[in-house]
């Protein structure tokens, strides 16, 4: 399931919430307007329609207080979010971080000499977890950068990392970075730029097994 952008998801929202309430867009303006919120029946339309992918915090805090529901309820309904261009979030996670509920196994007061390993061993435990799961935050910098290089959807990448690794290319290059232990900043670089070409090298590959993309060897082939 493609993702859908925050703004999408707000104003699916919105519109429940507004014919919830027996509202015209009109009256919703009229209403917001009496809040002090400069929402205009005509950005609301563009808001319900989801024509604006990206919205303030002020505006989502507005629309809770104005139709008298906690910002959690904005995000009603199942499936991935793209909170920014590299995460992706599943609407309950959403709702579990603005309730305060969605508290992973870890310490609910963090020890600062502990922090840094429980929260890299968390990330662990999301990383072997079912698809399900894994599904609700994944890790995709550097898949989306080799798509934007092959010239393909992102989610084709992660798709086919998935399928040799059961990792993100992102995913499975900081787990074998993590197996070289404590490294000097520049070492460390050079070991992620290294694995990343190796990586990316066998998703191109298989991609082009699938016929998926065509690598230039093969384009003059073709031209012979």
């Amino acid at each position: 399931m493609e993702a859908e952008s925050v703004g999408a998801v707000i104003g699916e929202n919105l519109e429940r919430l507004r014919r919830r309430a027996r509202m015209t867009q009109h009256e919703a303006a009229r209403l917001f307007a009496r809040r002090g919120a400069p929402l205009s029946r005509s950005k609301i339309a563009a808001i319900e329609a989801g024509e604006r992918t990206h919205l303030t915090f002020a505006d989502v805090l507005v629309m809770a207080h104005t139709f008298n529901v906690e910002v959690a309820e904005l995000f009603d309904g199942h499936g991935p979010v793209a909170i920014a261009e590299h995460v992706v979030l599943s609407r309950p996670v959403i709702r579990g971080l603005l309730r305060g509920t969605n508290v992973p196994e870890g310490s609910v007061s963090w020890d600062p000499q502990t922090q840094h390993a429980e929260l890299l061993r968390i990330a662990d435990v999301r990383a072997e977890g079912d698809a399900a799961t894994v599904g609700q935050f994944r890790l995709v910098e550097a898949d989306h950068a080799l798509a934007r290089r092959l010239d393909v959807a992102p989610q084709i990448v992660v798709d086919v990392a998935l399928q040799i690794w059961g990792n993100t290319l992102t995913e499975e290059r900081d787990a074998r970075v993590a197996r070289f232990g404590a490294l000097e900043s520049g070492e460390r670089h050079a070991h992620r730029g290294h694995i990343t070409r190796e990586l990316s090298q066998e998703i191109e590959a298989e991609l082009a097994k699938q016929g998926q993309i065509t690598r230039p060897d093969e384009e003059i082939d073709e031209q012979e």
